[in-house]
């Protein structure tokens, strides 16, 4: 049986296995469970998000763009030209999706502004139509 691990989970143990590649995730969950970071299903404690350890990601309908980039900060390098409101949120055209692939690819993102990115591609199906 493949056991299905929540998000913060999967990041803490991407991060941990480069320093001890024998890691598991199950440990992972222990750990941050112990330390008060997240609750018995996962969540992030609320302990965690006010002591900044986790950050919420929480994209809530209609933000500004200048709310949209405090969310997502890794975005603030990129031309506003590239985003659009679609369906109450905000999208980037494919041009900027293939660049953003490529700086990924070329580790030209931060630890930080990779979580950033994953943070926003997680919820968004990138084979649905984008801003073109």
């Amino acid at each position: 049986m493949m056991i299905q691990y929540p998000s913060l989970v999967e990041e803490a143990y991407w991060y941990q296995k480069k320093v001890d590649p024998t890691v598991t995730k199950a440990e992972i969950f222990q750990l941050l469970y112990q330390k008060g970071l997240i609750g018995p299903k996962g969540e992030p404690t609320k302990e965690a998000l006010d002591s900044g350890y986790v950050k919420d990601y929480t994209e809530s309908m209609d933000l500004t763009y200048t709310d949209f980039l405090i969310l997502y900060p890794v975005f603030a390098r990129f031309s506003a030209d590239h985003f659009k409101k679609i369906d109450h949120f905000w999208e980037m055209d494919r041009t900027l999706q293939e660049r953003i692939l490529g700086e990924v690819e070329t580790n030209q993102f931060t630890e930080d502004e990779l979580i950033d990115l994953s943070a926003y591609f997680e919820d968004r199906r990138l084979s649905e139509p984008t801003v073109e």
